[in-house]
């Protein structure tokens, strides 16, 4: 058995051992970031389910999100909601239903590869300005934009005011070591860490975007815990899942 399969194999087991950890603990991770104060991301939108807040997403479309995989498969698409114009929770914005909800066939729950969705609005919303996709590979080292509603603190709350906060590009092979013997980080997925500080996405700032160069270059997708100095934050890769947003988009947005 090769060393990827061995890894693969072993990351599988450790997700069940864990109780579905990705989707409790170990995904959907802002630390210590920044409170924004004033709508200057009319790109962002919260996504909600039964009422609930569960994710961030952006707009890539007048009538089309983008956000994570595991924010949306298992959820039934009549109770999903996406609030846009807001950077508090307590704000409604501007409402809309889904009419369709796409994930790629390559998606794998267990292991989060290739974690994107797009969701079909069930309306336009023309108020608000799209952000565009970074097609290509983030060279490392470069500052990116994280923002989003996540929990503030390890098994804090979520916040009620939109944060963000910078974090560098990291390599893939050097993300893999960090989570060697752990996860796997295949190709649909990016990294990114702030060295010596906890700065750091955490539980509810899934499917938000990763901003590099002035365009979505990642979707976030999971990191161990939130904060940990030890882990970087793991992104979905926007230039490696572009073919399955560009078809969504032509064919349905």
């Amino acid at each position: 058995m090769c060393q990827f399969s061995r890894q693969l194999v072993l990351q599988l087991i450790l997700s069940l051992a864990f109780g579905h950890a990705y989707g409790q603990q170990m995904f959907e991770r802002i630390v210590d970031g920044r409170a924004v104060t004033q709508k200057i991301y009319p790109y962002f939108v919260r996504l909600h389910y039964r009422r609930d807040f569960i994710c961030g997403g952006s707009l890539v479309r007048n009538n089309a999100v983008l956000t994570a995989a595991h924010c949306v498969k298992d959820h039934n698409v009549k109770a999903l909601r996406v609030h846009a114009n807001t950077i508090n929770l307590g704000d409604t914005g501007v409402v809309r239903t889904i009419k369709s909800k796409w994930v790629p066939k390559e998606y794998n729950k267990h292991t989060l590869n290739n974690d994107v969705a797009v969701l079909i609005l069930s309306s336009a919303i023309w108020s608000a300005p799209v952000i565009p996709l970074h097609k290509s590979a983030v060279a490392v080292g470069t500052s990116c934009l994280v923002i989003g509603h996540g929990r503030t603190k390890e098994n804090g709350v979520v916040s009620k005011q939109l944060q963000e906060i910078r974090v560098p590009v990291m390599s893939r092979k050097v993300c893999q070591h960090k989570y060697l013997g752990k996860f796997v980080i295949t190709q649909s997925m990016m990294c990114a860490a702030e060295r010596g500080n906890k700065h750091a996405p955490c539980k509810g700032d899934s499917g938000g975007p990763m901003i590099c160069n002035g365009k979505q270059a990642g979707i976030v997708s999971w990191g161990k815990s939130c904060g940990r100095l030890k882990y970087p934050d793991v992104y979905t890769d926007i230039s490696q899942v572009n073919g399955f947003i560009k078809y969504v988009l032509k064919k349905y947005a």
